[in-house]
């Protein structure tokens, strides 16, 4: 049995990382390895690993970086390899590259190989902070995400692009009698389905936390471009601020600009939601201008999708057939988009139908476990 140690970004709030690490471990060759997560607080995410019966730790593990963490963080690193050897950890996986150092810490001292996930696109600058050379194995979900690693200095050979995945078992498209279903209904029942509702909305929906990264005012932005064009739309922005000051400010500024638009009954804020699977149910398009998993979950629900070329988006989306990949400028470009699907609702139904066979294809969770696994026995077999 090998035991392997996960380091968790958060245990107190799940995001797009914190739903792909459980997928990960929940389905991992369980008479093969025996996982064990670390979160650096507690909460509902936690909360889930415990409830899948998958052993969980909370060990505060300060930002290795700010200067005010420089004796506590070596008193965490301290205690988080003492964790591991108690384990008999023979392989260290950590779902955020921020907590690098911290893995390091652990390889050096018990000399056991080292993964580290890249979720995000970063910089060469970031690449060398965050000392990626020092690791042993490196996975990125995407070929733009392995760009700057490369670009950095790492060897590409170090680096695996695996796409995230998704539960394709929860994420389906919605029951017969919905416009946006995905299933064998003629295209004529579907348009006459359409005709008989005229006056159902169109719901857009945009998924993430709100904060500036996940670009919730440029959301706005697109609604405006479009609701001048067609009022028989909606748009949900589905996730909450954390508690953070740059967060409330920027959730306060995304309220301001809906009301100098005067979109008040056009946007809706749904907040923080744990039902994701009936979300995307209940949209008829997913905007996504950050980029996630939540892309393949729209897919498996057989919805489509309009991105920017940021992250995974270009490897997820196939253009002009599952959705489209856009520039991020001008917002008129993906407003007018946004408008042809909302005026064929026929298109719509049938870019939805192939991102569901895209997904099945591309986002399984059997795939991407077993790709990870793969990176596994490279490693252990190399130790």
């Amino acid at each position: 049995m090998i035991s392997i140690l996960y380091l968790s970004h958060c245990g107190s709030s799940i995001g797009g990382g914190e739903k792909q690490l459980a997928y990960l471990v929940t389905h991992l060759n369980r008479e093969r390895y025996h996982p064990l997560v670390v979160c650096p607080d507690d909460g509902v995410f936690a909360e889930q690993l415990r409830g899948a019966d998958i052993p969980t730790v909370i060990l505060n593990l300060p930002p290795w970086r700010k200067a005010k963490s420089r004796i506590a963080r070596h008193s965490a690193a301290a205690k988080l390899a003492s964790l591991a050897k108690a384990h008999h950890t023979q392989l260290v996986h950590t779902s955020d590259s921020w907590l690098n150092p911290y893995v390091w810490y652990i390889r050096k001292h018990l000399k056991i190989p080292v993964v580290s996930h890249v979720r995000n696109i970063l910089t060469p600058t970031q690449v060398r902070k965050y000392r990626f050379d020092r690791m042993d194995s490196i996975i990125a979900i995407s070929e733009q995400s392995k760009a700057p690693l490369v670009q950095a200095g790492i060897h590409s050979e170090k680096i695996d692009v695996i796409l995230n995945c998704v539960d394709l078992s929860v994420f389906q498209p919605a029951p017969v009698g919905t416009m946006s279903e995905c299933s064998s209904v003629p295209s004529a029942v579907r348009a006459e389905f359409s005709r008989c509702r005229p006056t159902s909305p169109f719901i857009i929906g945009i998924v993430g936390r709100i904060e500036p990264f996940k670009r919730q005012k440029a959301f706005v932005e697109i609604a405006d471009a479009v609701f001048a064009q067609c009022k028989n739309v909606r748009f949900h922005i589905i996730g909450a601020a954390l508690d953070m000051p740059e967060h409330r400010t920027y959730q306060r500024e995304v309220r301001e600009l809906v009301a100098k638009y005067q979109l008040n009954e056009a946007i809706c804020f749904a907040g923080h939601r744990t039902d994701m699977p009936r979300v995307m149910q209940e949209l008829h398009l997913l905007i996504t201008l950050s980029a996630g998993s939540v892309i393949a979950e729209a897919m498996a629900s057989g919805k489509p999708v309009i991105g920017t070329s940021i992250g995974s988006t270009s490897e997820m989306i196939v253009d002009d057939v599952t959705g489209w990949v856009m520039p991020a400028h001008p917002v008129e470009a993906i407003a007018a988009r946004i408008v042809q699907l909302v005026k064929n609702p026929n298109r719509c139904a049938q870019m939805g139908c192939a991102a569901r066979r895209q997904a099945v294809e591309a986002f399984s969770i059997q795939t991407h476990v077993q790709k990870v696994q793969d990176v596994y026995e490279k490693l252990l077999s190399a130790f």
